[in-house]
């Protein structure tokens, strides 16, 4: 079984399981309340029942019929019994249809005794009468406990089966998304890695091929020199290579600026221009931020258009919150231009042009910390415009 869906099974099951469970405590105390409540409504009725029966010669005729009226509002029985308690043999004889031993001793020692007796549910005391003694048996089918306990059972089950669909398509569109972001991570640190070794090998077996052949024999001062200036040559690639991977690295680990300061767009820009670099600064704005980084990725992005126009013009025009860099060089395929901001990706026509691969990663990466949305446009043969748009 694949981790996502293990992911999403477990997460279902525990937060199910707690459902459940919640709902089986809250099934038990409400039935349990309801059977409570639904026995002391049978003690009122059962005292109603003996009122009417032994007081009616006690009480006054406005008193009974309040008694008369209170026992026929009060909730319906099945059956009311009077057992007299002066013949114990036969009393028992009779109790025992619905007491058992246990609960005939509480009776018998004036408690109220409360029991189920087939579908039915009863309560029992005993009531003291100038005629007698007498245990007041009242019997009830309870309809109404039944019912609510019936609706929380399909409520219970209804909460449990809506609640496993959702929890299952939640948990399991969480797990997809945050296990793709985990492999997409992976995926983008080991070609980081692969990329960054690949490029740093290169130069460092230059500098080694090159101290080998100045060991093979001797050789003029020019010679040597020509040598040391291509070992100096390699050194300042992996130099480069790897400020730019400590600088990558360092705006990718989400760490917070240090220091926002308001940084003018347009001028900013303008004291970047470099020659076949025009900036055309229509609406300056102020972007809050560090104003080393964001001049670092502005250079990565103009040096880039520069780099790859074969000597035409570069705009950078500033407007509406939005740096647009327009250049009329080589462009990038289509199947390249969704790579280009991947660490040390390099379009398949940039042939023999330098580059790390690093310096378009880097400002994306530096332009996404400061809010903005970064977008490239491109045609073979016409050129390349990049947008840069800050909320």
């Amino acid at each position: 079984m694949k981790t996502g869906h293990k992911l999403s099974l477990i997460y279902s099951g525990i937060t199910i399981g707690l459902i459940l469970i919640a709902g089986l405590v809250f099934y038990f105390f409400t039935s349990n309340y309801i059977r409570n409540l639904y026995f002391h409504y049978m003690q009122e009725k059962a005292h109603a029942v003996a009122e009417e029966k032994f007081s009616k010669d006690e009480l006054d005729p406005v008193k009974y019929r309040n008694v008369v009226i209170r026992r026929k509002t009060s909730i319906p029985t099945s059956k009311e019994l009077f057992v007299n308690l002066e013949n114990r043999d036969l009393a028992r004889q009779v109790l025992s249809t619905y007491l058992d031993d246990e609960q005939i001793g509480h009776l018998y020692a004036n408690q109220t005794v409360n029991f189920e007796h087939g579908q039915e549910v009863g309560t029992a005391f005993v009531y003291y009468d100038n005629t007698g003694t007498f245990a007041v048996i009242v019997l009830s089918r309870n309809p109404y406990g039944t019912d609510i306990a019936k609706t929380l059972r399909w409520a219970l089950l209804l909460l449990v089966i809506v609640s496993a669909a959702v929890l299952w398509l939640i948990s399991r569109l969480y797990a997809m998304r945050m296990l793709n972001r985990i492999d997409q991570d992976y995926q983008t640190e080991k070609m980081f890695v692969n990329n960054a070794s690949h490029e740093i090998n290169n130069p460092m077996t230059a500098i080694e091929g090159e101290c080998e052949v100045g060991l093979l024999r001797e050789y003029s001062t020019q010679e040597y020199q020509d040598i040391l200036r291509r070992i100096a040559h390699e050194a300042d690639r992996v130099e480069t290579i790897m400020r730019e991977l400590l600088q990558f690295s360092h705006v990718r680990s989400g760490e917070e600026m240090a220091e926002r300061e308001p940084v003018s767009m347009g001028t900013m820009l303008k004291d970047m221009a470099e020659e076949n670099c025009d900036v055309d600064c229509q609406d300056d704005f102020i972007v809050l931020g560090d104003r080393h980084l964001l001049r670092m990725a502005f250079h990565n992005l103009i040096n880039n258009a520069v780099k790859y126009s074969d000597g035409k013009p570069v705009t950078v025009t500033v407007a509406g919150r939005t740096v647009k860099v327009s250049d009329q060089g080589i462009g990038i395929p289509p199947e390249d231009l969704r790579h280009v901001f991947e660490p040390f990706y390099r379009a398949s026509n940039t042939g023999t042009v330098m580059g790390h691969g690093v310096g378009l990663a880097l400002a994306k990466a530096i332009l996404e910390k400061h809010g903005a949305k970064i977008n490239m446009e491109s045609e073979p043969g016409k050129g390349t415009t990049v947008r840069v748009v800050f909320r």
